[in-house]
């Protein structure tokens, strides 16, 4: 029995003629890298690496503000209406803004719901209508 290395044993395996084509494996591959490229992941939020816009809430006043005690955190929601007919609801934990809520035409559902996840000021999260969120844990320490 002859004994070959590793990488002449890989090269000429795939050197061989295959019953898979190499058309079939090469497309195969580009689409794990878009599946790998494209930000997604399963629970639906949607990953922008330089962040999502933050609303604009200078100089508007909140319509309402209610105050919760969720998972040791004072959650404080301030909701504004915008100047374009939709509102926006900013989301602040033990003092940090930590989500926006943003809504384009004040009818439920909201339409999606910005999230930084490591206090760096950066909203690098979205969700969706549908989604559930946590608080991150930035906000209690």
């Amino acid at each position: 029995m002859m004994v070959q290395p590793l990488h002449l044993l890989l090269r000429n395996t795939w050197m061989r003629k295959s019953s898979v084509p190499k058309t079939f494996l090469t497309g195969m591959l580009l689409l794990c890298l878009g599946y790998m490229i494209y930000p997604f992941s399963s629970n639906g939020q949607v990953i922008k690496w330089g962040g999502w816009p933050v609303p604009d809430v200078k100089g508007l006043v909140p319509y309402s503000v209610s105050i919760q005690k969720v998972d040791g955190v004072e959650k404080i929601t301030e909701k504004f209406y915008t100047p374009v007919g939709g509102h926006v609801a900013r989301i602040i934990g033990n003092g940090k803004v930590f989500a926006y809520a943003v809504d384009r035409d004040r009818d439920p559902p909201i339409d999606y719901l910005i999230l930084d996840p490591d206090g760096s000021g950066t909203f690098t999260l979205r969700y969706g209508p549908e989604d559930v969120y946590i608080i991150p844990e930035w906000v209690s320490k």
